[in-house]
């Protein structure tokens, strides 16, 4: 299949491709923070699906990482390195046993929170609410190149209570950064508890008043996702924010929507447990 997500269709046989990937690195992500006893597994499962939708068809190439032509995508949320290791490695940027066993070792390039070291990484991750900002300024540049390239910005929910988010998503509507598209993992849940209670958030209608087109998906139906993408492509003028509802720890039945599993890995009876369900 081209590179890309202007094609006008997607067949069951990429999506049931596209769902065992995830699942497998589902398991690679249980690997890596269990191997560490340390990391945040849950969001990084509730991201995967989007990361490898999006690492297996937006225009990169493990064999050319730096085409000055390449589409970019940005992880804002940046704790969520182990489904960004999992979805490079099993889009072929570097072997999975070697993100596996270098996960927040000291001597390794696959830290805790993405640097741009590792191949396929874009931008390094620090403070949350800031990727966005990054985001603006590669579409920015992409358009003054003419070079067709995309931008896809990667947030979870909690940093949507950020200050600086809001001036970036007036930016690329005053710029009119068409080819700006943020996807954003909305699992209900930050490391202090649900979203709601820490903040309230209206991200609907915050990016909708600020001038984007705003997509509603269920962001583990790979379907959803790739027609979302779709007409995200379609807008030439306007940024598109797609809102993607998820499940913290999704694939593990007792890791769902439970906030524990932001910041905490599964350890020795909870991973052979956790692997079960995932290998079944």
């Amino acid at each position: 299949m081209q590179k890309g997500f202007n094609n006008s269709a997607i067949d069951q046989a990429e999506i049931k491709r596209l769902s065992e990937l995830a699942r497998n690195a589902r398991g690679d992500i249980l690997h890596m923070t269990t191997l560490a006893a340390s990391g945040h597994p849950g969001g990084s499962m509730s991201s995967i699906d989007m990361y490898i939708t999006l690492m297996q068809h937006a225009r990169i190439n493990p064999a050319n990482p730096h085409d000055p032509e390449r589409d970019r995508i940005v992880v804002s949320h940046g704790h969520t390195s182990p489904g960004v290791y999992a979805a490079l490695a099993r889009s072929g940027f570097f072997a999975t046993d070697d993100a596996i066993a270098g996960f927040r070792h000291p001597a390794s390039i696959f830290e805790g929170h993405i640097e741009r070291t590792v191949p396929g990484v874009e931008w390094s991750s620090g403070n949350l609410g800031q990727g966005l900002s990054a985001g603006c300024a590669f579409a920015l540049s992409a358009r003054m190149h003419a070079n067709g390239a995309r931008t896809f910005v990667v947030m979870g929910d909690g940093e949507q209570q950020k200050g600086q988010i809001s001036e970036a998503r007036r930016f690329a509507a005053k710029y009119e950064l068409g080819n700006l598209t943020v996807l954003i993992d909305k699992n209900n849940l930050q490391i202090s508890g649900s979203t709601s209670a820490v903040m309230p958030q209206h991200i609907k209608d915050n990016f909708i008043s600020d001038g984007w087109q705003v997509l509603e998906i269920n962001g583990h139906d790979l379907q959803q996702i790739w027609d979302a993408l779709q007409i995200a492509m379609k807008d030439e003028t306007r940024p598109t924010a797609i809102i993607a509802e998820t499940v913290m720890g999704k694939g593990v039945s007792f890791m769902e929507n439970s906030v524990l599993w932001h910041y905490r890995s599964p350890q020795g009876d909870e991973f052979k447990a956790a692997m079960a369900e995932l290998e079944k």
